[in-house]
């Protein structure tokens, strides 16, 4: 079950960044990111309108997990506005890894057959990023703007592990999709002084694009309510990998509705993406 959580997460985000990839270059990673996270919360208000009794200790993570997240969008959506999805999602994809390991820290030790799907799942993630055509994958970054772009990649990833460790936390006290809209305020807040000073070649909101953040608001509050979701089930950390997926839907998607090139080394690398997911799946039922 947290492995079909994470697969329907990563479904999510396969739409979600396709619309981020396609908007974020003109309206700003910045202004997106805001916008979505006013969303979002404006969606889930009746929810919080009657929060369960929390200590105070609880609602200071809750800040923090807002803050972290808000960090993991605009590292995302700027991502996303300097280099096409064939490159960003599978990158991003790996960042359920820093949650195994989080939890072998803490004492979940995974099985050798584990440790090798893991493996497996992030180097699909590498040859799809250096796999691209000659015209598309990493020769789409402007000349010079690659090592900017690995920094908002690893902004995203560590910020997104780390988001998923608190959300799960803060799930059994707050609700899980409760929980998905109280991080929203502090991460809008987070991202509001960005916002402001981000420059944009949309000045105007049209009612499309207004549609499609709603739309990506939504996605991304079922993303997260099912990530909250998987802290009570066993093997949370390994079903975290499922997530993983969502690169390797990703591509696919990007081809069809971007028209974006994708080659056989990239299909190679969404080939043992799937397989290691898979395998996860396979070696915890």
């Amino acid at each position: 079950m947290a492995l079909l959580l994470g697969l329907f997460a990563a479904l999510c985000w396969s739409v979600h960044d396709l619309a981020a990839r396609h908007y974020a270059p003109a309206m700003g990673a910045a202004r997106m990111g805001l916008r979505t996270e006013i969303a979002g919360f404006v969606m889930l208000l009746p929810l919080l309108w009657s929060v369960p009794h929390a200590e105070w200790n609880d609602w200071l993570w809750v800040v923090i997990l807002g803050v972290t997240y808000g960090a993991a969008i605009i590292g995302l959506f700027k991502a996303f506005a300097m280099a096409p999805v064939s490159v960003v999602g599978p990158f991003t994809a790996g960042y359920p890894a820093l949650v195994v390991i989080w939890g072998i820290v803490h004492g979940d030790v995974p099985t050798a057959f584990q440790f090798l799907a893991i493996g497996v799942i992030l180097a699909g993630a590498v040859i799809v990023g250096r796999s691209g055509h000659h015209d598309g994958g990493m020769n789409r970054v402007a000349k010079g703007k690659v090592p900017l772009l690995i920094f908002w990649i690893l902004l995203a990833d560590v910020s997104f592990a780390a988001s998923i460790v608190m959300g799960q936390k803060l799930g059994p006290v707050f609700g899980d999709m409760r929980t998905a809209g109280l991080l929203r305020l502090p991460a809008a807040l987070f991202l509001l002084p960005f916002a402001l000073g981000e420059k944009t070649t949309m000045p105007k909101i049209t009612r499309m694009t207004a549609l499609v953040l709603i739309g990506m608001a939504a996605l991304d509050v079922l993303a997260l309510t099912g990530i909250n979701a998987m802290g009570s089930l066993p093997n949370k950390e390994l079903g975290a990998m499922g997530i993983s997926a969502y690169g390797a839907i990703a591509v696919p998607l990007a081809m069809v509705w971007l028209k974006e090139k994708v080659s056989p080394g990239e299909w190679l690398g969404v080939a043992l993406i799937v397989a290691g997911v898979c395998g996860l799946g396979v070696q915890a039922g």
